[in-house]
């Protein structure tokens, strides 16, 4: 279960810009951004200090596309990878299915002869 609290929104999405915002534009979405209050002002002043430095900008280019699967990979419940792992039965029907195949493309010489006689 995700708790929408724990879960830290990618700056793009904050400020609602694209990766290809001006810093012009970025100082611009933030005041957007804190007129409508979709985020708290700790989470848009944040973003918009990680869009202005180049590195944390890098960052949120590589994480945005990942960032929902990783969030919700770190809060979802792992305890069935501790769980033996389930044996499967084929059916008993199916176990000589590879020889009987071969045994069936197997002409023997008899039928060879018998389909030359009637066929020819």
């Amino acid at each position: 279960m995700i708790k929408n609290d724990k879960i830290i929104p990618n700056p793009y999405d904050v400020l609602e810009v694209s990766p290809a915002a001006s810093h012009a534009e970025i100082v611009k979405a933030f005041a957007m951004a804190m007129k409508k209050k979709k985020y708290n002002p700790k989470q848009i002043a944040e973003a918009r200090k990680q869009l202005m430095d180049n590195q944390q900008r890098l960052i949120a280019d590589f994480l945005r596309p990942n960032l929902p699967l990783i969030q919700r990979f770190k809060n979802h419940n792992l305890s069935a990878l501790n769980e033996p792992i389930p044996v499967i039965n084929l059916v008993p029907e199916f176990d000589n299915l590879d020889q009987a195949y071969q045994e069936s493309e197997i002409i023997s010489e008899r039928d060879r002869t018998l389909g030359k006689q009637l066929f020819s």
